[in-house]
Parts: structure tokens; C-alpha cells; sequence
């Protein structure tokens, strides 16, 4: 202790106090790690380090910021056994009102480790999401409009539309033992995406919020083999329709789609509903709003274009349940990407112009190949998109 004035005490002292009672708090005691912190600040005062004194005060955040946070217990029947649910209570709201019986303890929604898991009856059929439950021994049904999804208990994928689509997590039943109320525990975020919904959650607030995307939630389109005037006239109603939601013109969308996709018979097109070559990394995945369900992909061969010219890669691209979330996707990406802390297609629905938003498309790095933006334009004037700008 020599060397260290009255004012150094105080201050070591304090600092030890407030850990004392920190440990208090949290009933867990850190002796240990104190005392080797005690020597550590007054081997910084006899030194006079600055850094020194700096690192030790960076190593009481980290105590502090490492303590745990205790799980929650949620208890049910699981598998004819009793045991408890343990992670975070996740509150849901639904167009910005509370799903009450999700919200209490009840059925309450749960994250458990990466993973945020609702009850899937009590939040979509039963809270004005306007969808059908049918339960037939492990299978479950939802409706909401022409959307279909099924359900299956303890395996790894479901069916929308029909369509096979994997899981990140497998749904399984409890019996909440509070409630008595059985359910199915699906993804939330799966399942919203598989739906039709929009979602968003707020690790901050522990909050999932869900709510409807406005014209395309009762609509599901399967990308097949089509006539070129066929193709128009099934993708023209949904890319006018993503016009007056977004801004971006319905002639932009549409020749994108058929240049990326070959007019729907692309493999990508008929495996994954992927009409625009988007690929499952985006700018970093930081912009808000995406259609894709962040788990299924498809992999195939493409070309690219460098300083070398054109070269061959494997990628992943994203695998949507329907055309209209592809449309919804590629629209959220144009509109939220960011290239640091600029958007990346900024100005895009400034303009009316078709040309000038596909160069700023091309300009945000959309695509590499030098003639795009003029093989859009021809597209567009062939086949007189614009009609379906207004």
C-alpha cells in the first residue's frame, strides 16, 4: 500500500464496495476475481500507468457485463413428460395490439437460445389473423387466405402451398401446465414469412411484432413455365401493385424479373420462386423489411463479371414460398440497403423515370454486366411495361 494517498484509497475502496454490493444483488460472489482486481488497481497507482488504470477499468465492465441473466421457467408437458421451458418471455403484438393470451402466462412465446418459438394456434388462429386450425394427430393446418402451410410436429420442414420449405427449428407440442392448453411451438419468424406477415423483432423491448403487407397477404403465386404475354399478365397486377406500396415503378420490377429470371423458367426461378437472383448475403443483411424466411436457399452455378471479365461461382441464393415475396423482398432490398451509412439506391422512387431508376440500380452495384441498364430499357419498350405504371 505504500505510495497510495488517502483520495486513492477512497476511490479503490469505493470501487470495491460497489462490487460487494453488485455481488449482493445478483447472490453470487466474485472473492476471487475482487482480490486479483485490488492488486491489479494498486500496481496501476504505484506505476502511475494511465493505460494500466484504463484496462482495469475496462475489466470491471466486462465483470459487470458478464454476469448471467437468470432464464426464464415456463412449465409444460412435453413428449408425455413434465419439464420447463427455459429462455426469454417474448411479448407479440399483432398491426399494433397485443396478443393477449401469447402475452400472459397462459401460452406465453419464447425465446430459447437463437430461436424465438410461439404457439401457433393461440397466436394465428385465434387473434384475428383470420387463419383455419386443423390439428390431425401431428400435423398442423393454417390458413390465411390462399396461403396454406402445414405444420409437422418434430420434423425439420413444412409445406406451403404445397411447396416443401425447411425449418431452422422443428415445431413440437406442449401442454402449457399453467393453462392446461395445448399447442404447437413453431419459429415465429418462419412461420410469419410462410404466412404472408410482416415481422420485426426488438431484442431490447423482448418484442415481436407482426402485421399484415398490405395487397399481397392473400395472394400466392407459383413461378412456372409460362408464355412470355402470360407472364406479363400474371406478374403485372403484383408489380403494380408493389408500385403503389413502394415507389419503385411496376415496369422496373417486371423487366428485372424477366431478365434475371428468363421469364420464369429459369431453375432459380422454378425451384425457389426467386425471380430476381437474390442472393441469401445483401449488403450485409442490414436493411429491414425482408420477405425471405432467412433459412431456406437454393444453390446453383452462375456467372459473374470482373476486372478478369466473366467467371463462374457456386452460390446460394433465397428460396421463397411464393412469387409475391420475392417481388416484396427485392423491393425491401432496393429500398433499405445501405452501403456503410448511405443507402445504397438513394434517390431511387425520386423518379419516375424507368431508365434513370435502373441506373441508379445498376450504379448501387446491383449488377456487374455493362449493358444492363440498356437491355432493361429494351425490354421495357418491347413488351410496353410501362403500361403497368399507371
Amino acid at each position: 500500500m505504500c505510495g497510495i494517498n488517502w483520495n486513492q484509497k477512497k476511490q479503490r475502496s469505493l470501487i470495491l464496495y460497489t462490487f460487494s454490493l453488485y455481488n449482493t444483488f445478483c447472490n453470487k460472489l466474485l472473492t476471487n476475481n475482487i482480490y486479483l482486481l485490488n492488486i491489479y488497481y494498486e500496481r496501476s497507482l504505484q506505476l502511475k500507468h494511465k493505460k494500466t488504470l484504463l484496462t482495469f477499468l475496462m475489466l470491471c465492465g466486462l465483470f459487470i457485463l458478464s454476469k448471467p441473466v437468470s432464464a426464464a421457467k415456463v412449465p409444460v408437458i412435453k413428449a408425455g413428460k413434465s419439464t420447463n421451458l427455459k429462455g426469454t418471455i417474448i411479448n407479440v403484438k399483432y398491426s399494433g395490439a397485443a396478443v393477449t393470451m401469447a402475452n400472459k402466462s397462459a401460452t406465453p412465446s419464447i425465446k430459447i437460445g437463437s430461436e424465438i418459438y410461439v404457439p401457433c394456434k393461440t397466436l394465428f388462429a385465434d387473434n384475428g389473423i383470420h387463419a383455419s386450425y386443423t390439428a390431425n394427430g401431428n400435423t398442423v393446418t393454417v390458413k390465411n387466405g390462399k396461403r396454406k402451410v402445414i405444420f409437422y410436429a418434430n420434423k425439420k420442414y413444412a409445406k406451403v402451398n404445397g411447396k416443401k420449405m425447411t425449418l431452422k427449428a422443428a415445431p413440437y407440442f406442449v401442454t402449457y401446465t399453467k393453462s392446461n392448453i395445448r399447442d404447437l411451438l413453431v419459429p415465429a419468424k418462419q412461420a410469419a414469412a410462410f404466412l404472408g406477415l410482416k415481422y420485426t423483432y426488438s431484442s431490447r423491448a423482448k418484442l415481436v411484432t407482426l402485421g399484415v403487407r398490405s395487397g399481397i397477404e392473400t395472394s400466392a403465386t407459383q413461378v412456372s413455365k409460362v408464355a412470355k404475354t402470360r407472364f406479363i399478365n400474371k406478374m403485372g397486377p403484383l408489380a403494380r401493385a408493389n408500385y403503389k406500396r413502394t415507389g419503385i415503378l411496376a415496369s422496373v420490377t417486371m423487366a428485372q424479373a424477366i431478365l434475371e429470371s428468363g421469364w420464369g423458367q429459369s431453375t432459380l426461378a422454378e425451384n425457389g420462386n426467386n425471380l430476381f437472383g437474390m442472393k441469401i448475403s445483401l449488403s450485409g443483411n442490414n436493411w429491414s423489411g425482408s420477405a425471405w424466411d432467412g433459412v431456406n436457399y437454393y444453390a446453383k452455378r452462375t456467372y459473374e463479371y470482373g476486372s478478369r471479365g466473366r467467371y463462374s461461382i457456386t452460390a446460394k441464393f433465397r428460396k421463397y414460398s411464393c412469387a409475391e415475396d420475392s417481388i416484396e423482398d427485392h423491393s425491401a432490398y432496393l429500398l433499405g440497403a445501405k452501403n456503410g451509412s448511405r443507402k445504397r439506391y438513394a434517390g431511387l422512387t425520386k423518379t419516375k423515370s424507368y431508365k434513370k431508376q435502373l441506373q441508379i440500380i445498376k450504379k448501387g452495384g446491383y449488377a456487374t454486366s455493362g449493358s444492363y441498364v440498356n437491355d432493361l430499357c429494351r425490354v421495357i419498350r418491347t413488351y410496353n411495361l410501362t403500361k403497368w405504371d399507371k
